[in-house]
């Protein structure tokens, strides 16, 4: 009766924890779905913990089993929580992905086949899925493999932080590995957004933590924080903090409960922006540089005097005083001549050539093009001509080679099986004529486990 009683208590304790039922009231930001902190904390849950959670969603993985891939019987919980270790991948992640894939964690499958493409991994959209990854145990094991060599190899992948593309005709930045890796597995807004959904339901802001975006102050001490990606930003600067928040936001919280997060970097202006001094002096800010520059060079740019910052003594303190400003685009522009047509991507005093279309849509899809008469271009001098992104996928008019774009280099995958293990679609492809191919050097050929 008391084994009965613990295992009654566990459960409750877990479905406390874990609830299945929380009402998430987060927005989706389609440019951050997941913290890396969230992504990658692989020891979060241990197996037990999973099963029993298996157990409260209801579905058909509670009291599931099949043979893992050491050809063992092993029940869903396990061979969920073997694959979150080995590769490095939060457990909350994969029962997320199966239940967005499958809804198997709260229903039974209404067809075998739901089991079989548990992740979706293989199983394409339009395509037969790639009958080699059929299978939970194996759905299970590439899917926590597939999620760690994106944030292992992002130069080999079209979404990448940072980096903004299109998705479904949206643009997107992801600001972190872990988003851009969720875009790699499934380049739709709907089908991350259901993730988010389902995260926020399930496993969102847990018992004793703090959403990513909350303003935190310790009970008695100065300062302000920022949660971010499981660490505290602090505000060095007060006309930071105003720019974007608001005193009233702020919660005040025990010492303990703040010293849990690490310290990350300092908030900082927003990148680009143009900022005036105490002295006067003005300034444009790109990461942790501040770069003077001239009234009417600001001007000249595009920029409104009321955009400027005005800052206070110390503000800019932690900013590296760098090279000033010299050129009308300091953050790059798409430039066409009015004679030749020729557009050339410049950026400082230098013009890089564009010279095919694909390169054009693939590398700038929301650049907006200015015309230009051929003096202005001739006063830039000439760098090296503009090549495809890394993660783009490119073969030739002549051949059916196909190459990935990684870190300038063109990459060749010569076989069917890598291409689907890494989740590439074959649609994605762009043809290309053989010079144009033949600008990207030639590298190793990519290979996975």
């Amino acid at each position: 009766m008391f084994k009965h009683l613990f295992i009654l208590s566990v459960a409750l304790l877990i479905i406390l924890l874990f609830p299945l039922h929380v009402t998430a009231d987060a927005s989706f930001d389609h440019d951050y779905v997941i913290s890396d902190y969230d992504f990658t904390n692989y020891i979060l849950m241990t197996v037990d913990e999973i099963q029993l959670f298996l157990e409260a969603g209801g579905g058909i993985l509670g009291n599931y089993t099949t043979t893992d891939i050491d050809g063992k019987k092993k029940l869903a919980s396990e061979i969920i929580y073997r694959a979150a270790v080995e590769y490095r991948i939060n457990p909350q992640v994969l029962i997320t992905l199966v239940q967005k894939e499958q809804t198997l964690v709260t229903r039974f499958p209404k067809k075998p086949t739901q089991l079989d493409w548990a992740t979706g991994f293989g199983a394409y959209d339009g395509r037969r899925p790639v009958e080699r990854f059929r299978g939970f145990t194996t759905q299970i094991d590439r899917a926590a493999w597939r999620l760690r060599y994106f944030l292992e190899h992002p130069w080999e992948f079209r979404y990448r932080a940072g980096q903004t593309d299109r998705v479904d005709w949206h643009k997107v930045t992801p600001q972190n590995t872990a988003t851009a890796a969720l875009y790699n597995y499934t380049p739709h807004l709907k089908g991350n957004k259901l993730f988010f959904k389902i995260w926020q339901k399930w496993f969102g802001a847990p018992i004793g933590t703090y959403a990513d975006g909350s303003l935190l102050r310790a009970k008695g001490e100065p300062g302000v924080w920022f949660i971010q990606n499981g660490k505290r930003r602090p505000f060095k600067s007060k006309t930071v903090f105003l720019l974007n928040y608001s005193f009233k936001n702020i919660q005040e919280v025990d010492t303990k409960e703040l010293q849990a997060y690490e310290i990350g970097e300092p908030m900082r202006f927003p990148n680009y922006s143009l900022v005036r001094a105490s002295l006067g002096e003005l300034f444009m800010l790109t990461g942790n540089k501040k770069r003077p520059i001239t009234e009417g060079l600001f001007k000249a740019i595009g920029f409104h005097p009321e955009e400027v910052i005005d800052v206070e003594g110390n503000d800019l303190d932690f900013y590296e005083l760098s090279k000033p400003i010299i050129s009308p685009y300091p953050t790059g522009a798409l430039l066409q001549d009015r004679e030749t047509y020729g557009v050339y991507y410049v950026k400082e005093d230098t013009k890089y050539p564009i010279v095919d279309e694909s390169i054009l849509y693939n590398n700038y899809p929301y650049n907006s093009i200015i015309k230009v008469d051929p003096e202005k271009l001739d006063s830039f001098k000439t760098g090296p001509h503009v090549t495809f992104r890394d993660g783009i996928l490119i073969k030739a008019n002549t051949s059916s080679a196909v190459y990935v774009i990684s870190n300038g280099e063109r990459l060749p995958i010569i076989s069917s099986e890598t291409f689907e293990a890494l989740g590439y679609q074959w649609e994605s492809i762009i043809t290309i004529s053989q010079p144009i191919l033949e600008m990207h050097p030639l590298g190793e050929v990519l290979r996975v486990e």
